[in-house]
């Protein structure tokens, strides 16, 4: 799990360090940068996995403008790269400095760590005998003591391979749904297992109620649907057409004769539920994602038990999620005196930067946390009106 990411010259994030628990929430003003602070992790994960392309920055949430604006825009700021750090929980540090080379043909954002690659290679030239500790040394020692960087070294028959290392990172996504891709029946456009704004949701279902290994994580999306009262049953028929992928689903109230009805006919609330279910529960998903606007569709106490019962899913299945929010009543379904739950409050400071804070309590408030925040006692509202 990821302790700490710190983000510097991404967008509006001049320099933001954001200590992470298993569920974390960012709250703030339309505009502060919530969204932003996102977008730097998955630029970390982005460099992690070495693929700075404009492809992978849209499969992974990265909104994708032009290089100029990925910088920061502010008069005093001159920045000539974004920097991304990250610390798992033993504290092991990961760095990566992403600069946009101009003059490389064709132009494009590269990773300045792939340095070390060199003085991996150096190391082999002062015919010292190959260990990796001593390369590792080596490398740091060319580095500097202070550099922060955790590298993993891979040697093969394809030669040598030296990356940041923190493999949670490599896999973050920004999840931001799409209704219209929801309601889908068919596998266009399908990213395995899930997409980001929804894809591939139904063809991972039905794969996962035929599997073996896979019915006891169906039985439990099924489980947690219960939630809606008006939920019976979620089928998955085995007779479909293979490019075919419709749900079948049971609610409480209609007749027993009456047929069952599928995602095209079913509230978006449901179908965001099922989606988040899904992406926590099953084994074969990101352990470390974002869920953008996490109260899209649901009812007020909805919000509430979804973020309850979401907190005892990461836990269970061992996840890590970040997510924004306007809804004051997610913020109810936590309870932050339990370190492994954060609030953490995003704001613009004078200058304009991008700035957050996790909210703390020394003592129980009298009031709700939902109320807290409406009130303005822990900030993240706008301030001018």
């Amino acid at each position: 799990m990821i302790s700490n990411v710190t983000i510097k010259n991404y967008k509006s994030v001049v320099d933001v360090s954001l200590p992470l628990g298993r569920f974390n929430l960012l709250i703030g003003a339309n505009g502060c940068g919530k969204s932003n602070i996102l977008e730097g992790i998955a630029m970390g994960a982005a460099a992690s996995s070495d693929k700075l392309d404009y492809e992978y920055f849209a499969n992974r949430g990265i909104r994708v403008v032009e290089p100029r604006y990925m910088l920061p825009a502010f008069e005093d700021i001159n920045a000539q790269g974004i920097f991304i750090s990250v610390f798992d929980e033993d504290n092991n540090p990961s760095g990566f400095d992403i600069i946009y080379e101009k003059e490389a043909k064709p132009a494009r954002w590269m990773n300045r760590n792939k340095y070390i690659k060199y003085l991996g290679k150096d190391f082999f030239r002062t015919g010292m005998s190959f260990d990796i500790s001593d390369m590792r040394n080596y490398i740091q020692s060319k580095l500097g003591k202070d550099y922060p960087i955790n590298f993993r070294i891979n040697v093969n028959q394809d030669g040598m391979r030296i990356m940041p290392f923190n493999s949670d990172l490599e896999q973050f996504l920004i999840c931001s749904l799409e209704e219209s891709i929801l309601r889908k029946t068919d596998d266009s456009n399908r990213t395995y297992p899930l997409g980001l704004h929804g894809e591939g949701l139904f063809p991972y279902l039905k794969e996962l109620s035929q599997r073996e290994d896979g019915v006891e994580i169906f039985n439990e999306i099924k489980e947690n649907l219960k939630v809606l009262d008006w939920f019976d049953d979620m089928q998955v028929p085995s007779g479909q057409l293979s490019m075919e992928f419709n749900l079948k689903l049971k609610d409480n109230y209609l007749a027993e004769t009456l047929n069952m009805f599928d995602q095209r006919s079913t509230n978006e609330g449901f179908l965001y539920l099922l989606f988040y279910l899904t992406l926590v529960i099953s084994d074969e998903t990101p352990k470390f994602f974002a869920i953008e606007n996490i109260d899209t569709a649901f009812n007020p106490k909805l919000c509430r038990e979804v973020t309850r019962r979401l907190i005892d899913l990461a836990r269970k299945h061992d996840k890590q999620i970040i997510a924004t929010t306007h809804n004051a009543a997610v913020l109810d379904g936590m309870n932050i005196f339990e370190d492994d739950v954060r609030l953490h409050v995003v704001r613009r400071s004078i200058d304009g930067y991008t700035k957050s804070n996790r909210v703390t309590l020394k003592s129980e408030m009298s009031m709700p946390l939902s109320e807290a925040w409406v009130k303005g006692f822990i900030g993240g509202l706008p301030d001018n009106f």
